[in-house]
């Protein structure tokens, strides 16, 4: 089957939803299907390329930066995917379509059903979803018509967790069957052991935005660290956006320079190295989709701790793989760090359960068989 993903991100630029996009094409090439891409232009990438047997077309699109977009960005990819769809439809000839987040994937792929009746399939990743962040209230409702033109003449909407499945279907009248996210759990793989010196390394790596919550990290991590005496505690945030300055400020005044270092965007190969010498990662975020630096932890024999929001609680499994604190209480947060930075056996433990859960229950070649299977009839 010939296949078109559309995603505004697709690597080098994006992330979670970005990767998750190129694994699935590699994916769906390895099962013998033909592959393209349409995604956005960025920098010095320009039109056609064949990266790895995917034909990948890069469209017209306004961006300022790799790992983030603004709304009038994204809109510029939906312009552009529009103009560009006669020119990708007449050389790639694809039967079926995945389109990645309703808005702004979802639009670009109704034209293709519309123009050339290419069915197509919507993946929910997060932020598309009413519900899932509170600073976009606004923008969903504005866009509810739309999106629901959108699912009402999609094959199916996609939800990669439970969680999310449920917030879509709370806030339109469609059903959505969940497909999660994969891993490559050839790549994200443990570390050496940790040296059994008293020092405990807590990790957090994404976009530093007023979702993920990261000033309150920043405050639980400082109460672990005063619930620690003799130990010696490090927080490592990992990424970079609008809310650093008042990370940064909150760090200097409760007296933690030394114990919380801001390396800003690393590489897939220095986000790696971050997790293997992590003792555990911390997702605070009010909203997810699936998260994939939750799983790529796990991959890695990290113990997780996260708040109890749609996405983390389909994979953190409180006691077993990681803690789950609820936001009616941020102070089980910072006991959290504290508890773990005690128990060096704890988090091993979990670490190694969190590690079989990403091997056994998600691989990649299962998610795109999936996708695949929804236009064959064969999926259940």
């Amino acid at each position: 089957m010939r296949f078109l993903l559309i995603n505004y991100e697709y690597p080098p630029i994006g992330a979670g939803a970005a990767n998750a996009t190129r694994r699935i094409s590699q994916c769906l090439v390895d099962q013998g299907h033909s592959v393209g891409v349409l995604t956005a232009r960025f920098g010095a990438l320009r039109d056609w390329a064949d990266e790895e047997g995917i034909a990948i077309y890069r469209c017209p699109a306004r961006r300022a930066a790799p790992e983030r977009s603004n709304i009038i960005e994204m809109a510029s990819f939906i312009l552009g995917g529009m103009v560009s769809m006669p020119r990708v439809v007449a050389r790639l000839r694809p039967e079926a379509c995945i389109a990645f987040f309703s808005i702004p994937g979802g639009p670009v792929a109704l034209l293709g059903n519309l123009f050339w009746r290419l069915p197509y399939v919507v993946s929910l990743r997060g932020g598309d979803v009413p519900g899932s962040e509170n600073t976009l209230v606004w923008s969903h409702r504005l866009l509810t018509p739309l999106r629901r033109w959108i699912f009402r003449r999609s094959r199916a909407v996609v939800a990669n967790s439970d969680g999310l499945k449920r917030l879509s279907e709370r806030a339109d009248p469609y059903d959505a069957r969940v497909i999660p996210s994969g891993v490559d759990a050839d790549y994200y793989t443990p570390g050496s052991a940790r040296p059994a010196d008293g020092s405990f390394r807590a990790l957090f790596a994404g976009r530093f935005h007023p979702q993920k919550n990261l000033v309150i990290l920043v405050e639980q991590f400082a109460r672990a660290v005063a619930a620690s005496p003799g130990r010696q505690l490090h927080l490592e945030l990992v990424g970079d956006g609008p809310t650093r300055p008042a990370v940064e400020a909150r760090v200097a005044e409760l007296g933690l320079a030394e114990h919380v270092s801001l390396p800003g965007w690393l590489t897939r190969q220095e986000t790696l190295a971050a997790y293997r010498r992590a003792d555990c990662l911390v997702n605070p975020s009010s909203g997810e989709g699936l998260p994939n630096v939750v799983l790529e932890a796990m991959s890695c024999g990290v113990a997780v701790i996260a708040s109890r929001v749609a996405g983390n609680d389909t994979l953190v499994r409180h006691g077993v793989n990681g803690l789950l604190f609820d936001w009616s209480r941020p102070g089980d947060l910072g006991d959290g760090l504290a508890r773990l930075a005690s128990d060096p056996a704890l988090r091993r433990a979990m670490g190694e359960r969190g590690r079989e859960m990403a091997v056994s229950e998600y691989s990649w070649a299962s998610v795109a068989r999936r996708y695949a299977e929804i236009f064959t009839g064969k999926n259940t």
